[in-house]
């Protein structure tokens, strides 16, 4: 993402707190910032995507007494609760905030075809859609209001990792039963059980028998959580979203902690008895 501003032409600060990634975007052109105040202090606008919820809170404190801060746009994904919390450390200032959690696998960070989700000030984020254009090919503008986009990507990350666990179900079942899974995934590809899984780094996984694809599994488990949380205090079911939210953890127990999200795959099919490599 950074690296597509860059491309774009935009003057960008950066600071991570793994040194091989400052160096390399300083490689790039970026500016290196000694930490998140130094990056406030240098730049009007503040992007940050984080996955905790404590860095979240961490950053956005210290980013709050910035000196040159206007816009702080929080990319991560929280949550509308957690946003409202985050919102808090800018109260105060003259600093404006936005979620804008995005959407999409590495590759379209990549190659700069994320989905941007933004909600908050109109007005911010009409000076901001240079940059979201610059990392993202969809950017959707929610509303004016606190945590819409979060709210929107915990919708949107809840039928993802159902699915995730569906598609992994079905497949073990097909297979347990002696069918070709490639056969599986082509019919199911074109028919009604289609889903972002069935046809994308899932199905990879499986068939190849490298679960490298996804973000870590434990972002998965914190995403499913964090919906199921917000649907609890709406008073919304999440019924389904619950049971799969254990199988997240259970799998977490055994070793997927350490692994990308398409690993769930293993765990299910190894309750059946099949093995793929899963605890």
């Amino acid at each position: 993402m950074a690296r597509n501003l860059l491309k774009a032409g935009f003057d960008v600060v950066v600071y991570d707190t793994q040194q091989d990634r400052l160096d390399s975007l300083a490689e790039a052109g970026a500016g290196a910032a000694s930490s998140a105040r130094e990056v406030a202090d240098r730049a009007e606008i503040v992007m940050v995507c984080l996955n905790t919820i404590e860095a979240g809170h961490a950053v956005a404190k210290e980013v709050a007494g910035g000196s040159a801060v206007r816009i702080y746009v929080d990319m991560s994904t929280t949550g509308p609760s957690v946003a409202a919390d985050i919102r808090v450390h800018f109260d105060g200032t003259e600093i404006v905030m936005l979620d804008a959690p995005v959407s999409g696998h590495i590759s379209k960070a990549v190659d700069g075809s994320l989905t941007v989700i933004v909600s908050g000030s109109r007005e911010a984020a009409e000076q901001v859609r240079p940059a979201f254009e610059a990392m993202g090919e969809n950017i959707f503008y929610i509303g004016d209001i606190a945590g819409g986009g979060q709210m929107m990507k915990l919708a949107n990350n809840y039928l993802n990792n159902v699915q995730a666990i569906a598609t992994s179900e079905a497949i073990t079942m097909g297979i347990k039963f002696g069918l070709d899974p490639k056969i599986m995934f082509d019919v199911l590809n074109v028919s009604t059980g289609r889903n972002s899984q069935t046809s994308g780094k899932l199905r990879d996984a499986v068939l190849s028998r490298e679960f490298a694809g996804g973000a870590n599994m434990k972002i998965s488990h914190k995403d499913i959580s964090l919906a199921v949380e917000e649907a609890e205090s709406l008073g919304s079911p999440a019924l389904t979203g619950a049971l799969v939210r254990g199988i997240f953890a259970e799998a977490l127990a055994k070793g997927g902690d350490k692994e990308r999200s398409s690993a769930i795959f293993k765990y299910v099919a190894a309750k059946a008895g099949l093995d793929f490599g899963g605890g």
